[in-house]
């Protein structure tokens, strides 16, 4: 009986199991609970290992999925091609430059003027409402010092000042009529062939006059400054200079219990390298196209007429080349990879950057570049005309001339623009400022020269000689090794203005003739 009762039992049992709902259910599904709370146990963990190993990183490093409503992410501003990064930088003068009460430029005329801004004269006052414009007074006295024969020194030296402010307020002009024309892509090609508009100007002067080593001294000069002076100050005092937290957008600052300070230790700052990293690469481009030539000239045994010929005839077809890489490069990011660079750079402009109301109208804009460019063009005018007597009749070398000091008069106000949005934890501005100005004038202003060169039968090639392209190349390597990681410290802006220093102390003892 117990054994027929056993096999009952087993018989029910068996049963029961293979019922739904039976005891082999239960079983499975008390095996099935157990496997999910697991997997929601070591999930947690995941997360929260994840969450440690995020916690010294800052939220915009952080990736996140691309979705349809980032059209009018960063702050509502839309699209925002990488391209105009320095066009941002530039219109944000109204809040560097703004009044005692701490509103911008912009905002004081609207609160006095009902409203409006003040219209063009209002967004002139905003321009002219700044420290360099004092140095506008050299102007007059360099035009005097030629008129009434003060000596080409005093002639030099004024206009070499006033081309500081003026500079400054062609740059405005070009961003205040791109604002006004309201269209992302052609503010975009406004900022990309005006950007550098000085520079352009000096050198159809220079070339005016013969002076084919200046030209080149000046355009190596401009790329120098850019990647190697300004963006390795802005490293270097962006790195040192205390922010009021110890974790920002764009820092961090490794110490537990930090107070804010004037100075402070273990500061990084972090930025998105991909739109650095792909200008860096269109200058190592540049590079070639300029270290091919000189190869190619300093292949030649003889340096007869014929082979001089084909150097500059080479270099014009080179130039040309270059502008067709150059119009890629806008294509690239204006029109076929604007969302990707946008969601790149997005993250730099902030609530704070809305577009500016109340503006200079298109036709004042317009006409303030006229003007702005017709001075330029007298002042660099004069200023080239007394180059060669200052080179003979004092111990600046003309290289040094061109490399260091006319860079510095044409790029000052920029320079600085780009240093203060580093001192405010603004490095992606400020590299877009550096390595983007350098770029333009690598991929467009040095081809423009040859090929003005070749319309005045200027014979200008891109034959810089040997020092010069090694010293561009190497300029070059050194930055694409620095913005390579995306984060900044005083240590590599300190590298960076070493190497300027030294390149300035190299051209000061370098003998005239470089080849």
């Amino acid at each position: 009986a117990a054994a027929a009762g056993g096999g009952g039992g087993g018989e029910r049992r068996r049963a029961a199991e293979r019922q739904p709902g039976g005891g082999g259910d239960r079983q499975g599904g008390r095996q099935e609970e157990e496997q999910k709370k697991m997997s929601v146990r070591s999930g947690a963990v995941n997360k929260d290992r994840n969450r440690r190993d995020c916690d010294d990183i800052p939220e915009e490093t952080h990736v996140r999925p691309v979705t349809a409503m980032d059209d009018n992410s960063f702050g509502g501003r839309g699209n925002i091609s990488a391209l105009r990064v320095k066009a941002m930088a530039i219109r944000l003068r109204h809040k560097m430059s703004g009044l005692g009460d701490g509103r911008s430029s912009y905002s004081a005329l609207q609160h006095n003027d009902g409203g409006d801004g003040g219209g063009d004269f209002g967004a002139l006052l905003s321009i002219l409402i700044h420290p360099f414009s004092l140095l506008l007074l050299a102007m007059p006295l360099g035009v005097a010092s030629h008129l009434y024969d003060w000596g080409p020194l005093a002639t030099f030296w004024f206009n070499i000042i006033a081309l500081v402010p003026l500079a400054k307020i062609l740059g405005d002009g070009t961003e205040e009529l791109a604002a006004a024309i309201k269209n992302d892509t052609i503010s975009g090609l406004l900022n990309a062939t005006l950007g550098n508009a000085v520079e352009m100007i000096i050198s159809v002067q220079t070339l005016r006059k013969g002076l084919l080593d200046v030209v080149k001294a000046t355009l190596l000069g401009s790329i120098l400054s850019n990647i190697l002076l300004v963006l390795g100050t802005s490293f270097l005092l962006g790195g040192v200079v205390a922010s009021s937290t110890s974790l920002g957008k764009h820092h961090v600052i490794h110490i537990d219990d930090y107070e804010p300070t004037k100075c402070t230790m273990e500061k990084e700052q972090v930025f998105s390298s991909k739109s650095a990293l792909v200008n860096m690469a269109m200058q190592l481009l540049a590079c070639m196209t300029c270290a091919l030539p000189t190869v190619f000239a300093s292949a030649s045994a003889s340096q007869d007429e014929d082979d001089r010929a084909k150097v500059v005839e080479v270099s014009r077809i080179g130039a040309i080349i270059i502008m067709m890489s150059y119009v890629a490069y806008i294509m690239f990011q204006l029109v076929t990879h604007k969302r990707m660079l946008t969601l790149d750079e997005g993250n730099e402009s902030d609530e704070e950057d809305g577009e500016d109301e109340g503006g200079m109208s298109a036709k004042g804009a317009l006409i303030l570049m006229a003007v702005t460019a017709g001075i330029i063009g007298i002042c660099s005018e004069m200023l080239v005309g007394a180059i060669e007597h200052v080179v003979e009749h004092s111990d600046i070398p003309a290289r040094f001339i061109g490399i260091i000091l006319l860079p510095f008069a044409g790029n000052a106000c920029e320079h600085a623009s780009a240093i203060r949005f580093a001192m405010q934890d603004r490095p992606g501005l400020s590299i877009g400022i550096a390595v983007g100005s350098s770029t333009q004038i690598a991929l467009f202003v040095v081809p423009f020269t040859v090929v003005a060169g070749w319309a005045m039968n200027q014979p200008m090639d891109l034959v810089f000689g040997a020092m010069n392209t090694a010293v561009m190349i190497l300029s070059v390597l050194v930055v694409l090794t620095l913005v390579i990681d995306g984060r900044s410290n005083w240590l590599k802006g300190f590298m960076l203005c070493t190497a300027y220093v030294f390149c300035a102390v190299l051209y000061w003892y370098m003998p005239p003739p470089l080849e």
